[in-house]
């Protein structure tokens, strides 16, 4: 029984160049090699000789395809994953003779923007993770605008308003006046308890007074600061303050949450 031939030869289409093929490594890359020396890949199949051919010898003529493994790309071997049997096959060929044949296929290295779009992104992403976790709480998101737990909360200026107000003397302190006032939630949700900003204008609407009230300031003692106001509901609201000039001509009252 003739011996199976451990190489064959094959010739370039484009630049003619003759190559030695290890008829394993042939197999396993289902006939598709590239060509050392103007790099172009071709089907070696198509050209196939069983010694070094001449410039007007033919190819093998073959009444069908061989039988071959799966194609696949052939990736270069780590210096201790090389077979012994592959190692001795390869020594056989002069380097110095036909241009080298080289049966892996590279891919291409990703654009110069996806390089570095990707660490710019992940460097975003952690200074929004650190921004949550100890940043200001008027800079972190709600997790309900995120779809986790309740709803997204209502705005204060479309829940809240002042259905009555009055400001006068007080009654025993000539350096003082009262300011009453009812709010009123009209949302169909339960609101938590607002800090109340004051302001004080006199005739010509300027500034004379100013002063920033949170819940412990305006609820009554016994009220439990944690439940917030529910919907319909009215609170009424009675504060005494100190004025440095002349008695104002009116005032403001907004609602706010944070500092």
């Amino acid at each position: 029984m003739t011996p199976e031939p451990s190489a064959c030869y094959t010739r370039c289409d484009h630049c003619y160049s003759v190559l030695p093929l290890p008829v394993r490594a042939l197999a396993e890359a289902g006939g598709m090699v590239r060509c050392g020396g103007c790099g172009r890949t071709l089907n070696a199949l198509s050209a196939l000789y069983d010694h070094a051919p001449g410039t007007d010898e033919a190819p093998i003529t073959v009444s069908g395809m061989p039988p071959m493994l799966t194609p696949r790309t052939m990736q270069e071997a780590l210096p201790g994953a090389v077979d012994d049997g592959e190692l001795a096959a390869d020594d056989e060929f002069d380097p110095g003779g036909p241009p080298e044949l080289h049966l892996s296929l590279e891919p291409e290295p990703a654009p110069r923007w996806v390089r570095i779009a990707w660490p710019v992104i992940a460097l975003l992403l952690v200074a929004l993770l650190a921004l949550q976790l100890f940043g200001p709480e008027r800079w972190r998101l709600d997790p309900a605008m995120l779809g986790f737990g309740d709803d997204a909360p209502v705005a204060l200026d479309d829940a809240l308003q002042l259905v009555s107000r009055d400001m006068h003397a007080h009654p025993s302190l000539s350096d003082a006046i009262i300011i009453s006032a009812v709010v009123h939630n009209r949302s169909d949700r339960r609101v938590a308890w607002p800090n109340i900003e004051v302001r004080l204008f006199d005739a010509s609407q300027q500034v004379v007074g100013q002063r920033r009230l949170g819940p412990a300031d305006y609820l009554d003692p016994e009220a439990a600061p944690g439940e917030g106001l529910a919907p319909g509901a009215r609170l009424p609201i009675v504060l005494e303050m100190m004025i440095e000039s002349s008695r104002p001509a009116g005032f403001t009252m907004q609602f706010h949450y944070g500092n």
